[in-house]
C-alpha cells in the first residue's frame, strides 16, 4: 500500500502550496499527483473509495519512507477526522501551518471578490457569513461553503479540537505562517525531522506560490469551474485524473496575472479581533501552550 502517512490539513491561504513545492524535492518523500484531492472532505470522492483514491494519487509511491497529501479545507471539516482515523494508519502524522486569522480571513475574500464572486464588502461578508453558510450547509453546496467561508475557516481551535478529540497531541506539526516566511530554514529543517526523514538534504527554499494574482479572463476562470461540454470530451479525451488536473493547473497558471493587494485598516483589524477572533486566538493560545501575541493588534 502507499497510502499517506502524514497530511498537511490546513489552513487555507496559509503558505500550503508552497511547502507542498518544497517537499516535494525531498527524495524520501512522496507526494499525490497532484495537490488537494480531496478525498476526506467530498462526498462524492470518499464515495469512490480509498482504491480509487490510492490509485489516482499515489501510485508507484511505494519506496518512499514519506509519503502525504496536502487537503487545506481538511482542518475546517466536521467530517474529515473521523474519515482519516477510519481509513490511515492510527499514527498518521499532520502538518498544520496557522495564520493570523484576520490576515487569512482578508486573503481569502479577496480570492474570492478577484473571481468576481463576491459584491459585498469585507466586513460585510464577515457579519453575514452565518447567515450565508447556513443556506449553503442545508443545500449540500459544498463549493459556495467553502468559497464564502472566511472566518469559519480561521476559528482554528474549535476545528484542532475536533482533531485532538481522534489523534494525539504529539502527532501534530503545528507551523506558524510567520516562521514560515521569516524563519523558513528552520520551520523546513523541524518539518523534515517530525516526518522522520534526511533533514541535510539540500532543498529549494526559496519558493513563493500564489502570490496575488488576477485573472485575465473572470470568463474563462468560470467556465473551467463549472460543468461542461468541455469538461466532459476532456475526461472522454484523457481518462487520466492526473493529467486532466495538470492541464486545468496550467491553464490556471496561463491565465493569471500579479495583482496589487490592498491592505485592511487598524481600525478594522482592531474590530474583527475583537468581534470574533479574541476568544478562539486565547482557546489556541492554551490548547497548544503557545504564545499568539504576534496575531493581536
Amino acid at each position: 500500500m502507499s497510502l499517506p502517512n502524514f497530511l498537511c490539513i490546513g489552513s487555507p491561504k496559509s503558505g500550503t502550496t508552497s511547502l507542498f513545492e518544497i517537499l516535494k524535492q525531498h527524495p524520501e518523500i512522496g507526494l499525490s499527483s497532484f495537490k488537494e484531492p480531496h478525498f476526506f472532505d467530498t462526498d462524492t470522492n470518499w464515495e469512490k473509495g480509498v482504491d480509487w483514491y490510492e490509485r489516482n494519487y499515489f501510485t508507484g509511491l511505494e519506496s518512499k519512507k514519506s509519503i502525504g497529501e496536502f487537503t487545506p479545507s481538511y482542518l475546517g471539516s466536521e467530517i474529515c477526522s473521523s474519515r482519516i482515523k477510519e481509513t490511515l494508519n492510527k499514527d498518521i502524522k499532520f502538518i498544520v501551518l496557522l495564520r493570523n486569522p484576520i490576515s487569512r480571513s482578508y486573503s481569502h475574500y479577496l480570492h474570492t471578490k478577484r473571481d468576481e464572486y463576491e459584491n459585498l464588502s469585507f466586513l460585510n461578508s464577515m457579519e453575514k457569513e452565518e447567515e450565508r453558510l447556513k443556506d449553503y450547509r442545508l443545500n449540500k453546496d459544498d463549493v459556495s461553503f467553502s468559497r464564502f467561508s472566511y472566518k469559519y475557516s480561521s476559528m482554528y481551535s474549535i476545528h484542532l479540537k475536533n482533531y485532538l478529540n481522534e489523534f494525539k497531541k504529539e502527532q501534530f506539526c503545528i507551523v506558524l505562517f510567520d516562521d514560515f516566511v521569516n524563519h523558513r530554514e528552520q520551520v523546513i529543517k523541524r518539518i523534515l525531522n517530525f516526518l522522520d526523514v534526511d533533514e541535510n538534504i539540500g532543498l529549494n527554499i526559496d519558493i513563493r506560490t500564489n502570490i496575488a494574482s488576477k485573472a485575465r479572463s473572470i470568463q474563462l476562470k468560470k467556465f473551467m469551474a463549472k460543468k461542461s461540454i468541455f469538461r466532459a470530451v476532456l475526461k472522454f479525451m484523457v481518462p487520466s485524473l492526473e493529467f486532466r488536473q495538470r492541464i486545468r493547473n496550467k491553464i490556471h497558471e496561463k491565465n493569471n496575472r500579479a495583482a496589487n493587494k490592498t491592505s485592511l485598516t487598524k481600525e478594522d483589524k482592531l474590530f474583527c479581533y475583537h468581534n470574533y477572533f479574541e476568544n478562539d486566538i486565547k482557546e489556541l493560545e492554551k490548547m497548544l501552550s503557545i504564545n499568539l501575541n504576534i496575531w493581536k493588534p
